[in-house]
């Protein structure tokens, strides 16, 4: 009875034994199931992380070239600030030397407009003195007088300039509406003889009005030298 009670005990905890071999087995099977899935998965996220490591350094690697370029961009643009700035300071002292050159010109051109002021002074008085010696000279000083020619020392239009027109005659002239010079120029030889025998009665037809419109043409255009010669022509030819 009791080598029986023994062998069952044996029997069954032989059976509870292999029972819990095949728990262990069973649960190992399922654990190394599920770590190969695990693993599978890892294996997976590990491959996705290298390609994403390739991607980075491949950034990495175009980021370490644009920064290479950007540092060479940085010493270029460095030595082209340093020659501008070198061409700034050039042009900063060549403006200095312009605005002193600027200041000495207007001095000079003050100095010469002074010398020029003189020049022109002596001159007006010298030209006075030698057509006062040349009316004291002429028998026909009180025309010459009257017809003294510079552009500085009559006024302009002023009729009695004209050689052979003296204050009555430019009256009759002007009551006639001839009252510049370029009007006088216009007018025919013809006309003016007319207003000299009609307005001016006997004793102003013995005034010849040939000259005169030429006279006033070179009067009206500034030919100051060409009057001049005229004048004295003019006095020359009376004189005789």
């Amino acid at each position: 009875m009791a080598e029986r009670f023994t062998a069952d005990l044996l029997f069954i905890l032989f059976v509870l034994l292999v029972a819990a071999l095949l728990g262990f087995l069973i649960g190992y099977l399922l654990e190394r199931g599920r770590c190969r899935k695990r693993i599978a998965v890892l294996d997976e996220e590990i491959e996705g992380l290298k390609a994403r490591i390739r991607r980075l350094e491949e950034e990495k690697t175009a980021l370490d070239a644009k920064l290479k370029l950007a540092e060479d961009d940085k010493i270029t643009l460095n030595a082209k600030i340093d020659g501008l700035e070198g061409e700034k300071t050039k042009l900063r002292d060549e403006a200095r030397r312009m605005d002193d050159e600027i200041a000495s010109l207007k001095l000079t051109i003050d100095r010469l407009g002074k010398e020029a002021i003189a020049l022109k002074s002596e001159q007006a008085d010298a030209l006075k003195a030698a057509e006062a010696h040349a009316v004291s000279e002429t028998p026909l000083a009180a025309m010459a007088h009257e017809a003294t020619v510079t552009h500085q020392e009559f006024r302009p239009d002023d009729l009695e300039v004209v050689i052979g027109i003296g204050p009555k005659i430019a009256r009759l002239l002007i009551n006639r509406g001839i009252t510049t010079w370029k009007a006088l120029a216009d007018t025919s030889v013809a006309y003016i003889q007319e207003i000299l025998d009609k307005d001016g009665g006997e004793r102003y037809r013995v005034h010849n009005p040939e000259s005169w419109p030429h006279q006033a043409r070179l009067l009206d255009e500034g030919r100051w030298d060409e009057f001049r010669e005229l004048r004295d022509r003019l006095w020359l030819e009376a004189g005789k």
